[in-house]
């Protein structure tokens, strides 16, 4: 509806109407992604309980930092808050890796699905004492060795983490995921919608096939 309205206020003003995506190709959006992008606001996530997967998920806040270059690298750095409005950062992580693209994914038309690939960085550093009090309480090793301490990065690239999921037979963490930007929004850029019981991207089969999360705004 409100699409409608917009197309008939440029016609009754004489404007011209809103351009529809022309160029759905892999190529296209190996361009469009180029650059830096950020969360546009606090971001909401279903998380699916590491103790107890058959408990009903949990709630995470977030925001995003992504980068993408012409060679197929990214970075990121993914920072965790204790509460609803992101105020209060309790963990980061810092990754950057490859990415590795597949077909055309049906969540939308010149949406393309890739993995990340995370096999250049790999850090989670703690941010406030009740997070690192409550990661002490792990088993030894269960992410890295050593007690946690706010503000010490820890390298965990290629290492187990209860944190994260590493499948077996590989060394590095892969998400499975999609990408999205419209040639008429180059300043917004998609990746899959979460599923909603909080299982995360990490086999083929959990690929995101439907729906799109809240997009992040490109910086530069």
């Amino acid at each position: 509806m409100a699409f409608r309205n917009l197309c008939l206020l440029a016609i009754l003003s004489g404007l011209p109407l809103p351009a529809f995506a022309n160029d759905t190709s892999l190529d296209g959006l190996k361009r469009r992604i180029i650059g830096t992008w950020s969360s546009i606001s606090c971001e909401l996530r279903p998380q699916q309980n590491l103790q107890d997967p058959g408990l009903a998920p949990t709630s995470t806040y977030l925001r995003r930092e992504f980068s993408f270059d012409a060679d197929g690298k990214f970075a990121a750095i993914i920072t965790v808050f204790a509460d609803a409005g992101c105020k209060s950062p309790a963990i980061a992580f810092d990754f950057a890796g490859s990415l590795v693209w597949h077909d055309a994914n049906p969540a939308v038309e010149g949406a393309w699905s890739q993995d990340y690939v995370i096999d250049r960085k790999l850090e989670l550093t703690v941010l406030a004492p009740p997070m690192a009090a409550q990661l002490n309480q792990l088993p030894q090793a269960a992410c890295g060795t050593g007690a946690f301490v706010v503000g010490e990065r820890r390298d965990i690239l290629g290492k187990p983490c209860v944190l994260l999921k590493y499948v077996e037979g590989s060394k590095h963490v892969v998400d499975h995921d999609l990408l999205y930007v419209r040639e008429d929004t180059p300043n917004m850029l998609f990746m899959g919608a979460k599923h909603v019981d909080g299982t995360g991207f990490y086999f083929p089969e959990n690929r995101p096939l439907v729906g799109l999360q809240q997009p992040m705004i490109k910086l530069k």
